[in-house]
């Protein structure tokens, strides 16, 4: 019997060797949770990549679908009962995106001035000037200087016409009333400062005093004007701190007539009693969408869109899906804006260029995503996330077709309604191109894919 005895030596050597191991196991074990901590800090959602497919994650197929091909489309006017045109806050005046307008402002000479004003100083000889005065919001009077090019106000000439009668102010978006063709300017009403000040004929304005009743006149824009419109301050204004040059304390809102006496030595400032834009052209949607289609706000349209979904397979996991559209920043103007990407019920569908009351599209939208501060003459290719519309589409979670729509920021879209004033104050127009236009400029809907089969390999 051979009896082999392991000494002291030997007891050492087997606990340092396992020591050692150990030493390596917790090694690989902090770099394997350093690397999960790297990948896995990040703010994408949960989902079904990388979730428990570790086998077969790498045999998954990404399918793309590029749907192309628009099978409804439709330019929606948006109507609000609430805001006639009468009340809108701006002014417009000259053309631009195919629509014109001219102003439009009624004065009530019955008011007796004699407790202030002697009635003998109402004298053509007694009166120094009579001025027409308007307040141009900020956004159209540009900037005093950038860098040593001044931008300035819009090169206009400004005509100022007496109206045969006061105008009707439920008549507009309308035709021009009619007028007397005479030019009551003084001057040749030429501005390109954005602080209008029009001097008038005296003889004129005394012959509206005289008969002592309503006097509607007509502004607008004279031959060589540079071409684009500028916004005034209506009456109705209420955003005068925000939206405009500070003016001094006491100064007359909307367009106003000042009057220089000589004795009593002060200024008359007669105030409107109404006041209104024409729009007497209004660019209607573009009826076919190979030709593009417009977002516009002030006089609301919104475009809705509907694509053929007919490729798009049973029992998919939609990985991503983009809303691509391009916006022509050289037609295209106007002041920052959200543009809003909504799912829309194609029950409302109506017929091309039909009006949908305010108060209806916000029941006939489901908020997707949208983009904040765009702007119309800078920002060119729009992708907007519409995964989870078209998930929905493919989980069939409701009943009858959807469209998408594109609108601005309503109130009733509260993460993008972050400007102070709503869509009916700026005129602003997004012009997109259409379905003819190159593959890089038309609207497309790109979904990439998996079939739920390959992720679970065949289970439900």
């Amino acid at each position: 019997m051979r009896i082999i005895t392991t000494g002291a030596r030997g007891f050492r050597e087997t606990g340092q060797l396992q020591r050692l191991w150990r030493m390596i196991l917790v090694a690989v074990l902090v770099a394997v949770w350093f690397v999960l901590a790297i990948t896995g800090c990040t703010s994408d959602q949960s989902n079904l990549v990388g979730t428990g497919l570790v086998n077969s994650e790498l045999d998954v197929m990404l399918d793309t679908l590029l749907a192309a091909d628009v099978m409804q489309y439709t330019g929606k006017n948006i109507s609000e009962a609430d805001l006639p045109m009468a009340s809108q806050e701006l002014l417009y005046l000259g053309s631009q995106g195919g629509s014109s307008s001219s102003i439009l402002v009624n004065y009530d000479f019955s008011v007796d001035y004699s407790d202030s004003i002697p009635e003998e100083a109402w004298a053509q000889s007694n009166i120094s000037w009579v001025k027409l005065q308007m307040h141009m919001a900020s956004f159209y009077r540009g900037s005093e200087e950038v860098e040593e090019d001044p931008v300035k106000a819009l090169g206009k000439y400004y005509e100022v016409l007496q109206l045969d009668a006061p105008f009707d102010s439920t008549a507009f978006p309308g035709p021009v009333p009619p007028h007397d063709d005479t030019d009551l300017n003084i001057d040749p009403g030429l501005d390109t400062s954005g602080e209008l000040q029009i001097e008038l004929a005296v003889s004129f304005f005394l012959n509206w005093v005289q008969n002592g009743q309503l006097q509607g006149i007509l502004i607008q824009e004279g031959n060589e004007s540079e071409a684009g419109f500028s916004g005034f301050a209506a009456r109705d204004n209420r955003h005068m701190g925000s939206q405009f040059e500070a003016l001094a304390v006491g100064t007359t809102q909307g367009p106003a007539l000042r009057i220089q006496f000589v004795e009593p030595d002060i200024i008359l400032s007669i105030k409107p009693v109404a006041d209104t834009s024409t729009f007497h052209v209004v660019a209607p949607p573009v009826e076919d969408p190979a030709d593009g289609f417009m977002m516009r706000t002030c006089l609301r349209s919104y475009p809705v869109l509907r694509f053929d979904l007919a490729a798009l397979p049973e029992n998919v996991y939609i990985n991503r899906a983009v809303l691509y559209v391009v916006n022509d920043t050289t037609s295209s103007f106007g002041t920052l804006e959200s543009v809003v990407v909504s799912e829309f019920d194609m029950a409302r569908f109506g017929v091309h260029g039909d009006e949908l009351p305010l108060a209806d599209l916000e029941l006939a939208t489901y908020t997707i995503t949208g983009m904040t501060s765009l702007d119309p003459l800078y920002h060119e290719v729009m992708q907007f996330n519409v995964t989870s519309a078209i998930q929905r589409h493919v989980n069939e979670v409701f009943d009858g077709e959807k469209g998408f729509i594109l609108t601005a920021g309503e109130d009733f879209f509260s993460n993008f309604d972050v400007s102070s004033v709503d869509p009916d104050f700026y005129y602003n127009q997004f012009n997109f191109f259409g379905t003819s236009a190159p593959d890089s400029l038309r609207p497309q809907l790109r979904i990439t894919y998996s079939a739920i089969d390959e992720l679970t390999g065949g289970g439900e």
